[in-house]
């Protein structure tokens, strides 16, 4: 079964029976394995799939990470191109072997870093990941996905936030709480330990849940 939704809807387990175990499955796992088979097999075919399951994912990631929506589309359509010449570059049995959704990210993480680290701090920049973790004692210190407040707080609130969090925690708190991989997708795109990348997203949950907590005092 391959279930799709531009590669960004949440994963709904579908049980498979081996022998006597019952295993979860997510649909997202079918479209991965079968674009990393058809792209292994023959690029141009698969290419056109591969873009509509991962450009909607990759435009709000672009946008979430530069706060420029109008660009976003430019960005992301330069992540294709490149995505495109490197998996000519590529042999068969590599392309096989790609963690599809990962290495896009990362690809597009690649293209983002270096705007979203040059760009001038805004004044109240929420730095938790200097040492600096003020006012995290008195937040859940598990915050989930939840941490974004996303029942009471609008887009531009959270976008705001975000904006706000250094370049080095940005990412990983993007990918996880807004973008809902996993540590391990992360830790691949980031190419991060998965204890760098777990403390990362959970100072800038915590940041994002302060900064819209005083916001709404």
């Amino acid at each position: 079964m391959t279930t799709s939704n531009g590669g960004c809807s949440e994963a709904f387990p579908d049980p498979l029976v081996r022998g006597d175990v019952a295993v979860a499955v997510s649909p997202r796992a079918f479209v991965e394995a079968d674009l990393t088979a058809a792209l292994a097999r023959d690029i141009d075919t698969a290419f056109e799939p591969f873009v509509i399951e991962y450009r909607q994912c990759i435009v709000k990631f672009v946008a979430r990470m530069l706060g420029d929506a109008a660009c976003a589309e430019d960005v992301a359509q330069d992540v294709f191109v490149r995505a495109y010449a490197a998996l000519r570059s590529y042999s068969a049995e590599r392309r096989a072997a790609l963690r599809l959704r990962s290495w896009v990210y990362a690809i597009a993480h690649n293209l983002t870093r270096n705007a979203v680290r040059d760009a001038p701090p805004y004044a109240d920049s929420l730095e938790f990941d200097d040492g600096n973790e003020r006012g995290a004692a008195t937040i859940d210190p598990q915050p989930g996905p939840d941490a974004l407040a996303v029942q009471h707080e609008t887009w531009e609130q959270i976008a705001s936030a975000v904006a706000r969090l250094s370049p080095r925690i940005r990412p990983a708190y993007v990918m996880r709480y807004l973008d809902e991989l996993s540590y391990e997708e992360i830790a691949h795109a980031l190419q991060q330990p998965i204890g760098t990348v777990k403390a990362s997203a959970h100072r800038g949950a915590l940041a994002v849940r302060s900064y819209l907590e005083h916001e709404n005092v």
